[in-house]
Order: structure tokens, then C-alpha cells, then sequence
């Protein structure tokens, strides 16, 4: 067993977190519109959410999934994920083959826009 669990990225409860040789599995609560499980990513570890009660928001790779209760869906390494409730509350099972460990569990910071993509802002006249 690692000697360190990765650290909760985002907001939400953490019920149940199993870790055995082959695999950890955490079970999340996430409540109301403040929490969620920020966009991160993952380098060695797939994961496999299963939701067990209300309905999630995941977002894998900017697409949005809303899996019911009890249905899975794979998030592969590399990919960037996170999850929020659809509703008042969701709960998901996370397993991560390998195990997930604290350095393989890496926040998504959002890319800054360009300087040149930005457009005027204020009451200035703007050529076309």
C-alpha cells in the first residue's frame, strides 16, 4: 500500500477510500453547487467512476457525461476529469487501477488566453 493518499482536489466528501495492490477505491459525496471534483488528470492510473446515487456531471476531455445510477464510465490516463452534481447530490465510486497515488493525482490549471485573442474591453470606438 502507498504511504500517501492523494490529497482531495475540489470540494466534496470522501465516505470510503480502499487501496489494495491492484487497485484504490473511493466513494464521493458531492452535495449542492459548491462542491465538486476539480479538472485534473491523471498519469499512470485509469479510473473508472461509477455513480451510485443521484446523478453526476463528469467531464472528461471537455465532453460532459450524466451517468444514471449505476453505470461506469472509463477515464483514461492523460485524460482531464472532474465532476459536480447534476442535481442536489451525486455519489460516485472512483476506482483507480493502479492504485492512485498522491503524485499521480495532478490539477488542471485553466490555459491563459493569448494577449492577442483578447478582445477591448470599455466604452473605447473600436476600428473594424
Amino acid at each position: 500500500m502507498s504511504e500517501q493518499r492523494p490529497q482531495p482536489v475540489g470540494r466534496y466528501e470522501v465516505l470510503e477510500d480502499f487501496e489494495c495492490h491492484s487497485a484504490s477505491v473511493r466513494v464521493l459525496k458531492l452535495e449542492g453547487a459548491t462542491e465538486h471534483i476539480d479538472q485534473h488528470v491523471h498519469r499512470r492510473s485509469m479510473q473508472i467512476y461509477l455513480s451510485i446515487g443521484g446523478t453526476a456531471r463528469v467531464t472528461v476531455d471537455g465532453v460532459t457525461h450524466l451517468p444514471q445510477p449505476y453505470a461506469a464510465l472509463a477515464v483514461w490516463p492523460g485524460s482531464e476529469h472532474g465532476a459536480a452534481p447534476a442535481g442536489s447530490e451525486a455519489i460516485l465510486v472512483n476506482i483507480s487501477i493502479p492504485p492512485l497515488t498522491a503524485d499521480d493525482q495532478l490539477p488542471v490549471t485553466p490555459a491563459e488566453e493569448p494577449e492577442d485573442f483578447r478582445l477591448p474591453r470599455g466604452d473605447s470606438d473600436i476600428e473594424d
